[in-house]
């Protein structure tokens, strides 16, 4: 039994420093370069979506989360095949599309305050505004439109947007890295199997 139990904690210890091992393997400077730019790619989606006037809009969500599973699918694939020498686990692909979510998060706050300070100073009160447009008919006291609107400020929208990207795109990493890890096993299988 002591054996079992040493053998067991010998195993534990090896494990760990695998996984320690792993992440000191990562090129790391490679890994948030692809995030950050991730994050200008959807900063950019953001102005873009902001000047077509279609910013509010119930849907531009999703748009905004269309383009974090595209960066974070080929930030992945990028990273695998220049990185990675072709070959990513299922561990591997989801740290890395969380970090290249919560870089797209980390970016995309700071757009936040600075286009809301310095260009968009009028951001807030569209946003109040878009709010009340999504219920018609509902009577706001003037009061509370005015609480509404002093609780709202460019920190707290870019606090949201940080925390909205980052959780949802690892999400959508947890999603996307069982796809690509199964088109690394499959690219490998052909590999084998196919005549030399």
């Amino acid at each position: 039994r002591d054996g079992t139990k040493a053998a067991g904690r010998c195993l534990n210890v090896c494990q760990r420093e695998d996984r320690i091992m792993a992440l000191r393997d990562f090129s790391w400077k490679t890994l948030i370069a692809i995030g950050l730019l991730a994050g200008l790619i959807q900063a950019a989606t953001g102005v873009a979506m902001y000047l077509a006037g279609i910013y509010f809009v119930s849907w531009s969500m999703f748009v905004s989360l269309v383009v974090l599973l595209l960066c974070i699918v080929f930030g992945t694939r990028w990273y695998r095949d220049r990185a990675l020498n072709g070959q990513i686990t299922y561990r591997q692909a989801l740290l890395v599309g969380i970090v290249i979510s919560v870089c797209t998060g980390v970016v995309y706050a700071i757009y936040n305050i600075i286009t809301i300070a310095f260009f968009y100073t009028g951001f807030l009160d569209q946003v109040v505004n878009a709010y009340l447009d999504r219920a018609p008919g509902t009577d706001y006291t003037p009061e509370y439109i005015a609480a509404m609107r002093a609780s709202l400020t460019a920190n707290t929208i870019a606090l949201s947007n940080l925390i909205r990207l980052s959780v949802f795109g690892t999400i959508l990493s947890a999603i996307a890295s069982f796809f690509m890890r199964e088109q690394n096993a499959g690219r490998h299988t052909v590999a084998h199997t196919s005549p030399r």
